[in-house]
């Protein structure tokens, strides 16, 4: 999707939004943000209930992103996620987190 549909589709999603403003702007914001750093850091800090939002209001989110974006780097969560293993067992709580293992030595 361009920058110029997805501007459209968001003066559309907000122009038929009903509901919290906090809610629509998170959203919007998640995609905007997304776009930049790519969904898989988006999904590690985003909340599980804003991100089902904004997939009511979008659509699939990861649709609208790169899985990781130029600013990719800069997330300090997605490195954690690296070093530790596999991207989906850390988002559904699996692995085991660092905190969790310098606790234990």
């Amino acid at each position: 999707m361009t920058d110029e549909e997805l501007n459209k589709k968001i003066e559309q999603v907000s122009t038929d939004f009903h509901g919290q403003i906090d809610d629509l702007y998170q959203a919007v914001g998640m995609i905007i943000i997304g776009r930049m750093y790519g969904w898989q850091v988006m999904r590690l800090a985003t909340p599980r209930r804003i991100w089902k939002i904004t997939a009511d209001l979008f659509g699939d989110p990861k649709l609208l992103m790169r899985p990781r974006g130029v600013l990719a780097h800069k997330s300090f969560g997605l490195k954690l996620v690296d070093k530790v293993g596999d991207y989906w067992n850390v988002v559904k709580g699996v692995a085991p987190s660092t905190a969790t293992e310098r606790k234990q030595v």
